[in-house]
């Protein structure tokens, strides 16, 4: 492998140079290089849309996913002349942008497993058009509980009359998405964020916590709030998890998630391609939907 010769493949009109692609990613499972690339070029039609001139912190994984992993906002020295990228004055650095197909396999090919695009486009870095809410399980707190967690949000968000989309996490969480007009900065849309999750949690302390600490959250589900923010950003949709079997964060219905028969291992490289061949892309109406985030009492 390590005197392996990189392949070359035109993506979109450009020469992509591919390196490794034998080298196994996942060692459990078998599952190399090339065969996470074609998962993405496969599905890139649907995924395209919701990254679509995002910065992407690459979360590469050089070793495998067993291996020690590395994050990095920046572009290296050198990037191919076609890589869409965005310039931030604030930090005197380019980021790498995904607007192509040939920008996602480039990002993929640096070992990214994994996708993280930032909440907000490359025409309004400080103003968010996506709000995370992130449902993280606390230990002994089963899976359905956590649906039961998401369609807690889902009512609220109705009641503030937002439309709302799930999606599991690739491990045992959910995100709940909320698609918002690109007007209001990270850190009041942040706010705002926290004091709907304060408000659910006086309500139902029952099943949700706030609380970071580990033992405060055993049986109960965190609501993480703090991935939405300038660079924040969470694992995004459609992307490979390094998890084993290479689970994928999958867009769900609400049907699914209320079914009881949602299972946060389901949807992995393997079968979401025919999942999408299916059923389409569940959250196509997200990256449309541009809502403006009523005042809360």
């Amino acid at each position: 492998m390590p005197n392996e010769e990189p392949l070359l493949v035109d993506v979109d009109g450009q020469r992509l140079r591919i390196t490794h692609p034998t080298k196994v990613m996942f060692p459990d499972d078998g599952i190399t290089k090339a065969e996470i690339l074609q998962y993405y070029a496969a599905i890139a039609p649907v995924l395209l849309p919701h990254i679509h001139d995002r910065p992407v912190i690459i979360h590469a994984f050089p070793h495998g996913v067993t291996g020690r992993p590395y994050h990095r906002r920046w572009l290296a020295k050198n990037p191919p002349s076609f890589l869409s990228r965005v310039y931030l004055e604030d930090e005197d650095e380019y980021a790498p942008v995904v607007s192509t197909t040939a920008d996602l396999l480039w990002v993929v090919n640096q070992d990214s497993v994994e996708l993280h695009p930032w909440q907000s486009r490359t025409a309004h870095l400080h103003e968010p058009d996506l709000v995370v809410f992130d449902l993280d399980p606390g230990q002994g707190t089963p899976f359905d509980r956590t649906c039961e967690a998401a369609l807690v949000i889902k009512e609220v968000l109705d009641q503030l009359g937002l439309a709302s989309q799930a999606k599991t996490t690739g491990g045992k969480g959910i995100h709940v998405n909320v698609g918002v007009a690109p007007e209001l900065d990270h850190d009041i849309v942040r706010d705002w964020v926290i004091r709907v999750a304060e408000l659910i949690r006086q309500h139902r302390g029952d099943l949700f916590t706030t609380d970071y600490a580990h033992h405060r959250r055993v049986g109960k589900v965190l609501l993480d709030y703090n991935q939405n923010g300038y660079q924040r950003s969470t694992a995004g949709i459609y992307s490979v998890r390094p998890n084993p079997g290479a689970p994928v964060s999958a867009p769900v219905t609400w049907a699914e998630v209320a079914s009881g028969t949602l299972t946060p291992d389901r949807f992995t490289i393997h079968t979401m391609p025919a999942r999408i061949d299916a059923l389409g892309d569940v959250a196509a109406a997200l990256p449309s939907t541009h809502q403006h985030l009523p005042k809360l009492a």
